[in-house]
């Protein structure tokens, strides 16, 4: 697969998809990050949790005042069962305002592209993490969602390359846990299970969405709330998840955990 025939941008006027090879320059996503986005699956014959994209990325356009109209992944769905039936892909869904301007937007029209790419699921477990000294996360009305902004997680990827981690743990304003760089933060102590509140400053993940309505189903209690490190530290597992997977901790600073998978768990992303 290549880049010039794997992006496409949602034609208004057609109501389809069309080959992209360039986009207009100036545009408010690259300008400003004027928008949203959502990271997707497409598991051989649909996109995985594709209901849970839908309603979190127009939650997201809502909070920024963009047209949610033709904001549908089942178009995006159907455009890759028909051109790329039986693989297995990343998708990138890039929701942002029409036009260009300066702060002040001149209109709230949506453009959307998608960007395609062979998919790699997250590796089952991340040997070393540790929690990142360079970066914090604030709460905001858009911080759980997935904006085009995302500098935090750029720099702490940075500073994971830099101290040769595997994963690196985010915290708030206050020094609670938030999220980890690029995927949300649970943990099991003394029989239950633990999350960042989305308070924290951490994204609404879909993939933490999924655990948490699992794990209630299960009738197993999870908690969300704000923690201090020192939380997650005295736990006896820990992992991080996104829409790619569960990946277990095996060590957080001196902090050795058991990385036994809980199969269920896993099963969700097969």
């Amino acid at each position: 697969m290549s880049d010039t025939d794997t992006t496409f941008v949602f034609s208004d006027e057609n109501t389809t998809w069309i080959p992209l090879s360039s986009y207009p320059i100036p545009n408010r996503g690259m300008n400003f990050g004027d928008g949203v986005f959502e990271t997707m699956v497409f598991d051989e014959v649909k996109i995985r949790f594709l209901d849970h994209h839908r309603q979190r990325a127009k939650e997201g356009l809502l909070a920024l005042g963009i047209d949610t109209k033709y904001a549908d992944p089942r178009s995006i769905e159907n455009l890759i069962a028909f051109k790329y039936p039986g693989q297995k892909l990343r998708v990138r869904w890039n929701l942002f305002r029409s036009g260009t301007g300066k702060y002040t937007p001149l209109e709230n029209h949506l453009v959307q592209t998608i960007h395609l790419e062979p998919f790699h699921a997250s590796p089952k477990v991340k040997s070393l993490a540790g929690f990142s000294d360079s970066v914090r996360l604030f709460y905001s009305p858009w911080s759980r969602f997935k904006t085009l902004n995302s500098l935090p997680y750029i720099l702490a990827a940075q500073e994971r390359l830099r101290k040769n981690w595997d994963e690196i743990l985010l915290l708030d304003a206050s020094g609670n846990i938030s999220e980890a760089g690029a995927s949300n933060i649970f943990w099991e102590k003394d029989g239950q299970i633990f999350t960042p509140s989305l308070f924290c400053g951490c994204i609404s993940g879909v993939s933490r969405r999924v655990i948490i309505e699992e794990f209630w189903k299960k009738d197993i209690t999870i908690l969300e709330g704000a923690f201090d490190p020192m939380e997650i530290l005295n736990a006896e597992r820990a992992w991080v998840s996104n829409v790619t997977g569960v990946s277990y901790l095996d060590k957080l600073n001196q902090t050795k955990f058991s990385t036994e998978p809980i199969e269920w768990l896993d099963k969700i992303f097969e």
